[in-house]
This record gives C-alpha cells, sequence and structure tokens, in this order.
C-alpha cells in the first residue's frame, strides 16, 4: 500500500522531471532564437524629431480691414462670454387658469362615517363608499350614523 508521503515525492519527482525535460528542450533550440530588441512597438518614444518646412510671412503692410475683422470678433467673444457668466434672471411664474373640476355631489359631514361603519361591518371599502353614495342619494335627510344604518337595515 502506498502512503500519503511516498504520492508526494511521486508528484514533487515528476514536477522535478517536467522542468528538467522543458529546460533541456529550451537549451537545445536557443541557437535558432533572435534576441529582443530594446525598443518595444508599444510606447517606445524616438527622439527623432520631424523636420517641418516653417513659412515666414513678412509683413510688408498693415491691412486695417483684417485688424478690424479681428477686433470685432474679439468684441463679439467677450460679449458671448459676458452672457454665459451673468446670473440667469429669475423667472416670473405664469399665472394659469385653475382647471375646472367637476362638480361633484356634496357629501354630507357624516359620510366618512358612515362608510367606515359599513367597512366595520365587513363590506370592502368601495362597495361601503358606493352603498353610502346610493342611501344618501335616495334619502338626503339622514343627520347620524344610527339614522344611516337603519335605512341600509331596510335593504
Amino acid at each position: 500500500m502506498v502512503t500519503d508521503s511516498e504520492v508526494a515525492y511521486f508528484i514533487a519527482m515528476f514536477i522535478v522531471f517536467v522542468l528538467a525535460v522543458s529546460f533541456s528542450i529550451g537549451w537545445a533550440k536557443a541557437d535558432g532564437i533572435k534576441p529582443l530588441s530594446d525598443k518595444f512597438e508599444l510606447g517606445y518614444i524616438e527622439d527623432v524629431s520631424p523636420e517641418t518646412p516653417v513659412e515666414i510671412q513678412v509683413a510688408d503692410e498693415y491691412d486695417e480691414l483684417k485688424d478690424l475683422e479681428r477686433q470685432v470678433k474679439i468684441a463679439k467673444l467677450k460679449k458671448q462670454l459676458q452672457d454665459l457668466n451673468k446670473p440667469p434672471e429669475p423667472k416670473q411664474p405664469q399665472k394659469k387658469a385653475p382647471k375646472k373640476q367637476p362638480k361633484q355631489p356634496s357629501k354630507p359631514a357624516i359620510f366618512d362615517d358612515c362608510v367606515s361603519a359599513l367597512i366595520g361591518l365587513g363590506t370592502p371599502a368601495r362597495k361601503a363608499k358606493a352603498e353610502v353614495q346610493h342611501i344618501f342619494d335616495r334619502n338626503p335627510n339622514i343627520t347620524t350614523v344610527q339614522k344611516f344604518i337603519t335605512e341600509y337595515g331596510k335593504r
């Protein structure tokens, strides 16, 4: 039976063997490999400066029209810069006409209390509002929640 230490020894020997074979193959084929140059294609900067011809213009005569055009352009640009640097003026709020909302029939003061009472009796909220509105439309003389519940019970 093979122990753990023997397995580790065989693995280590295999790694040493692979390294030795790789080194010897590399040593044998080293004759055909060219050495690396000292220049890298990416990021290398040469000290050669390109020679570009520079034309020198001699100002023989003063062109007043070009000078005035240049001054006008400068004045326009300064004006634009001042306009950009100027703080914005506060905007006047525009008065809007209030929207006309459709008139809803006025609800009595106890409307919400009646809805709460129906919800307490187990009616869903939407159905409770609809029932309360229907009862108040039929009988607008209801002034208390107890009268409302009595009217609701008659249905």
